[in-house]
């Protein structure tokens, strides 16, 4: 379905993703003029804004130092090879924070995915070693519900 000028939201993405990786714009209505050179003309400053959240685009200097839009591949969800299940040795807490056990190498992997669930699956933020997280719960008094929805979200049902 065309949304706009012909083109699908799809197109939009994929063109707007393009437009990021060029380096060199640092304001919304430069990337609008920029989609609109692509062809998607009238694209408001709110959608702009709305992708930009969407996508995880940043504002970091460039080679030439100047302030500009970025897309981090950073920001995706990382990938291994290793099913979860097989990185994961142990989820406990002391009521107070909790306390994930990776093979040598799997923290940082493992912490990059609980950074990703983020305040909404109730993980304040994680301090990841090399084989060490120490997570952070939104809430203390729900530490029990948290460690079980890391452990249901994570795939590791069975596991303590």
């Amino acid at each position: 379905m065309a949304l706009y000028d012909n083109k699908t939201e799809a197109e939009l993405i994929v063109a707007f993703k393009s437009v990021l990786r060029e380096h060199c714009h640092s304001s919304q209505g430069q990337l609008a003029a920029a989609l609109a050179k692509q062809g998607f003309d009238n694209i408001s400053q709110s959608k702009i804004s709305r992708m930009l959240s969407k996508l995880g685009a940043v504002k970091t200097r460039n080679s030439n130092s100047e302030v500009v839009y970025y897309l981090s591949d950073e920001l995706t969800i990382p990938r291994s090879k290793q099913p979860i299940q097989s990185i994961v040795l142990s989820v406990k807490h002391n009521k107070v924070q909790i306390v994930l056990k990776t093979g040598i190498g799997g923290a940082p992997l493992i912490a990059r995915i609980l950074d990703i669930m983020g305040e909404s699956a109730g993980i304040l933020g994680t301090l990841a070693g090399d084989d060490t997280i120490i997570i952070v719960p939104t809430d203390i008094e729900r530490i029990d519900e948290i460690t079980q929805a890391i452990i249901v979200s994570l795939d590791l049902e069975g596991m303590t």
